[in-house]
């Protein structure tokens, strides 16, 4: 990879007809899937709320918190970062800011969104009026490099306003300067096929396990539609969660691993190897030898 990581991101995308994007949250599950193989990674607002705050994805992170996680994934990967942006963090001028900001710092691309953080009414989900939204994505493109790509996700079907709404944001959305879009809540196989015929903006789509329909529909028959990223955003943190559970669990009721040794690497030489610290390891502890 060379160290324009946005040029990277965008040989990576015309490359694959369809790109699979793994989401992760910090330097260990970037550096995972890097070694899994995936060519490009997207930091989850998500799981990193939960993993830094414990809280739930309700707009607790700040952009100063976003912007550590990509500071520490970027050093840490050479896989091209799409980072998460919620939704700007504030107006275009704060969202001029944030696209600078993560560019800066090494992110690829970044995903912006039309939620309204705080909400008005803490049981009722919101989207920005569209007046006030498209300035924000424009104001992304022009303080941004023309690599640097970004992602618009509409809320509008997810919060009740419609597929048709959602349709018209997403394609709104290249005329301000997004380059790929998607449409966050489908709910049914008739709804991700529409987006699929009447979108004119490259799309992505997100199949994450919260129960929405992308993420039950068969990968080839996803593939078959007019997608081009298939985000799974929140895919390592719900293992690695699951694996903490069975290897804690374990320990709190029997006082010793011994049961789920098969459920945990082996420490801490494959660690080692994959963060690339095997030589400082054996030059500074010799010690300790790392087969």
């Amino acid at each position: 990879m060379s160290k324009n990581h946005a040029q990277d991101l965008r040989r990576i995308l015309a490359e694959n007809k369809f790109l699979t994007l793994p989401g992760v949250y910090d330097c260990l599950s970037g550096k995972i899937a890097e070694e899994a193989g995936f060519p490009a990674l997207f930091l989850s607002g998500g799981a990193l709320a939960y993993s830094v705050l414990g809280r739930p994805d309700f707009g607790f992170l700040s952009l100063a918190e976003f912007g550590t996680a990509i500071q520490h994934i970027v050093s840490t990967c050479s896989a091209p970062l799409l980072a998460d942006a919620d939704n700007g963090f504030g107006n275009a001028i704060q969202a001029a800011n944030t696209g600078a900001m993560y560019e800066q710092l090494g992110a690829a691309g970044l995903q912006i969104d039309d939620k309204v953080l705080p909400t008005s009414h803490p049981a009722r989900d919101e989207i920005i009026n569209w007046d006030l939204m498209s300035p924000k994505i424009q104001a992304v493109r022009d303080n941004v490099s023309p690599d640097f790509v970004i992602v618009f996700r509409t809320c509008a079907n997810l919060y009740g306003y419609g597929i048709d709404e959602a349709i018209r944001r997403i394609n709104l959305s290249k005329e301000c300067g997004a380059d790929y879009a998607y449409v966050d809540g489908i709910k049914s196989m008739e709804e991700l096929e529409k987006v699929s015929q009447q979108a004119a903006i490259p799309l992505m789509v997100n199949l994450n396990e919260k129960g929405f329909v992308g993420g039950n529909v068969p990968i080839e028959q996803v593939k078959e539609l007019n997608f081009s990223i298939g985000l799974f955003p929140i895919s390592s943190m719900l293992a690695a969660s699951q694996g903490m559970i069975e290897v804690l669990g374990a320990l709190a009721d029997q006082g010793s691993t011994l049961s789920v040794r098969d459920k945990m690497t082996d420490p801490p030489t494959r660690i080692h190897r994959m963060m690339g610290q095997v030589s400082l390891v054996e030059k500074y502890t010799p010690y300790y030898s790392v087969p």
